[in-house]
């Protein structure tokens, strides 16, 4: 009965992950909108409204439904809270992908790539709810591209943790999260976060320390790896980042973030910074390098990368991307990979994005010659 009435209440669950090019709308720190102090994951009450109205297009709804109806209505469904302690939402993330474009090889297929459903307990005092708040959030977890062994098709949970906010600068959580590392682009498969180990299904139980001010976001992160993997492969470490509002619209920063188990070793370390311009305009830069040692296959190894991201606001809810990354996978060696492409992401109802990217991958080599190849994705996001 307890099982039934958890999957109920999970299923009762707007979630959208803001994006960290929405620094271009004036939106520098993650708190605003996020119960996690660093992105990602169940937005607060202001974020969804922020959602509902500031970045979604106005194109089909009608001149009754005001922007101000649109926030009181931006909670689960449509409708507004239906009390003060309880948030629920739900989201589905599907790709469609057409590699190797014009090739004999070229083959299509659609992945779902997540279905979460989340629920926050706001259980703060009166005049401040989310002062104590219990996260979690429960999906599907498809078997990653890569065909790594340990993972098959499943269900699994995503995020769990208590936090608290001692005041407005200082807060702690503790629980299943996210490491603390880079930008968080949702582009899971970018070399900033493969590389780095902080994709979709990294995360890590915890004890997370956030400072925040109008002028800095520092956190601290010390990690025990996720306790539903195999004690061996855990990844144990801390995880460290800050940024520094330099302007309203421009804040650079750095991460730090080192981790080790029985099988590898990994010291990571980067430099970034979220740039707006103009009204929702936005680039989003980031370099680093990973340093991994196996010692039981006696490899050490060091890969460096960068990733560029604009983001053009062509009219309210369409933006034109166009992505540049860059991947040298280990200094001794002279291969290295250079991706880009544009893309399109539009935002036409609220709880509804779509998005559309061309990717051109090139491998350059002194000593082989290969063809570049073209991948289209086209994915729908919702949430609710």
């Amino acid at each position: 009965m307890m099982r039934l009435i958890l999957f109920i209440i999970i299923l009762l669950s707007p979630r959208l992950e803001a994006y960290p090019n929405f620094i271009g709308y004036g939106y520098t720190s993650c708190l605003t909108c996020h119960y996690n102090p660093f992105g990602n994951g169940p937005l607060t009450d202001y974020g969804r409204a922020v959602a509902a109205t500031s970045i979604v297009s106005d194109t089909f709804y009608s001149k009754e439904n005001t922007l101000d109806k649109r926030g009181k209505k931006s909670g689960f469904m449509y409708t507004e809270a239906f009390n003060d302690w309880i948030r629920p939402s739900m989201d589905y993330r599907g790709l469609n992908l057409k590699k190797n474009i014009g090739e004999d090889s070229s083959e299509s297929e659609f992945i779902h790539m997540d279905a979460n459903a989340s629920v926050v307990l706001r259980l703060g005092p009166s005049d401040n709810r989310d002062k104590f708040i219990v996260s979690a959030t429960f999906g599907y977890a498809p078997e990653p591209r890569s065909g790594t062994p340990e993972y098959t098709d499943s269900y699994r949970s995503r995020e769990h943790y208590i936090g608290y906010r001692i005041n407005t600068s200082w807060g702690i959580y503790a629980g299943l999260m996210d490491k603390i590392y880079g930008i968080r682009i949702p582009d899971h498969v970018a070399f900033s976060r493969v590389t780095t180990s902080n994709t979709m299904n990294d995360q890590s139980h915890g004890l997370l320390v956030h400072y925040t001010t109008p002028d800095w976001d520092i956190g601290l992160q010390a990690f025990v790896g996720n306790m539903a993997e195999e004690a061996e492969v855990r990844q144990k470490g801390f995880a460290a980042t800050a940024e520094y509002t330099w302007t309203p619209q421009f804040r650079p920063g750095a991460s730090l973030q080192m981790s080790e188990s029985d099988f590898k070793k990994t010291t990571a370390y980067a430099l970034h910074g979220r740039l707006g311009f103009g009204k929702g305009n936005s680039v989003l830069g980031e370099i680093g390098q990973v340093a991994e040692d196996l010692p039981l296959r006696g490899v050490i190894s060091t890969n460096r990368y960068w990733l560029v991201q604009t983001h053009v606001l062509a009219k309210k809810g369409l933006f034109l991307l166009n992505t540049i990354e860059y991947l040298k996978p280990n200094l001794d060696e002279e291969a290295k990979r250079l991706r880009w492409g544009p893309g399109i992401q539009w935002f036409p109802y609220q709880s509804i994005e779509l998005r559309t990217d061309l990717t051109n991958t090139r491998v350059h080599s002194d000593s082989s010659v290969a063809d570049d190849s073209w991948d289209l994705s086209t994915q729908v996001h919702l949430w609710f």
